[in-house]
């Protein structure tokens, strides 16, 4: 009898933005019976490694769900964000690490400058503050994000939630927001390429002209585009299977899960790809290593 197999290939934890940590999202995948999941943190790398010695070791093996390594670059194109997922790629590649040790450092130059900005225009919050909602320890480290800044402004009375912060304040555009440093689509295909990952397009329905996107980055060595999102509606599902078979992508996709919702909702495991697409990102990842070599 064959077994069903149910995967959530997208979700943060708080070695990024996320507020659970990997342990954390292990117990939460296996609670709710997933066979694979992938830690695709925020710029970084560093929850994969708890994940995998939580599920190695919770006791109850035939449960636990295997951990595909797996990272969301911040990546930008002249339209706006055009975020990279990167699956199975070496976790320990020194260009991948070096790069990431880079990103981590503008991310944290980047939130004292925004903290700066809203003492100026009569919000101020304390650094510090914003360290600690991140979780950013010596021994971890983290990547500090917009979403940690909107928490710490919730807590002071500054926004009602973390849409409203950054609707308001921390977007593009708004008063506080500040850039940083960023790889465009086609360097963030590259470096998951070089570093022996699979590299797919994340959230198509959040990037304008999104069919042009993956079009041109086709040309690129796209390996596959995230359908199964929660911002892709029923048409936008269907117009990216279509493109995914033109051109030969993976079907990919998951929650996206940060933590809960606003009325306190659990995401994890809701938005599932076919239940064999981790193999055929395991396929396009070797076939990027066997070139490398």
């Amino acid at each position: 009898m064959s077994v069903s197999l149910r995967t959530d290939l997208h979700m943060h934890t708080t070695a990024s933005d996320g507020q659970f940590s990997p342990t954390d999202i292990v117990a939460m995948a296996r609670e709710r019976h997933l066979t694979v999941i992938a830690i695709t943190d925020h710029d970084t790398t560093d929850g994969i490694a708890e994940a995998q010695a939580a599920s190695r070791i919770s006791g109850s093996h035939l449960h636990d769900p295997m951990i595909v390594p797996g990272i969301e670059l911040s990546a930008e194109d002249s339209g706006g964000d055009v975020h990279m997922l990167g699956y199975w790629l070496n976790i320990e590649d020194a260009e991948l690490q070096t790069t990431l040790a880079r990103f981590r450092q503008d991310r944290a130059d980047r939130a004292k400058r925004i903290v700066e900005n809203l003492e100026r225009i009569g919000m101020p919050i304390r650094y510090e503050r914003v360290l600690e909602i991140a979780a950013v320890s010596g021994k971890r480290g983290g990547a500090i994000g917009r979403p940690h800044i909107a928490r710490a402004m919730i807590e002071a009375g500054y926004a009602d939630s973390i849409i409203d912060a950054f609707n308001r304040w921390l977007s593009p555009g708004m008063p506080a927001y500040v850039a940083r440093e960023r790889l465009s689509p086609e360097g963030a295909i590259a470096l998951i390429h070089r570093s022996g990952g699979a590299a797919v397009m994340a959230h198509p329905a959040k990037v304008p002209e999104y069919r042009a996107m993956v079009i041109r980055l086709v040309e690129a060595g796209l390996d596959g585009v995230e359908v199964v999102h929660p911002a892709n509606d029923a048409n936008t599902r269907l117009e990216l299977r279509g493109l995914a078979a033109i051109y030969g992508l993976i079907t990919t996709g998951g929650s996206d899960f940060h933590g809960r919702g606003e009325n306190g909702e659990i995401s994890l495991g809701q938005y599932n790809p076919p239940p064999d697409t981790w193999r055929a990102l395991q396929a396009a990842a070797e076939n990027h290593r066997a070139r490398n070599t």
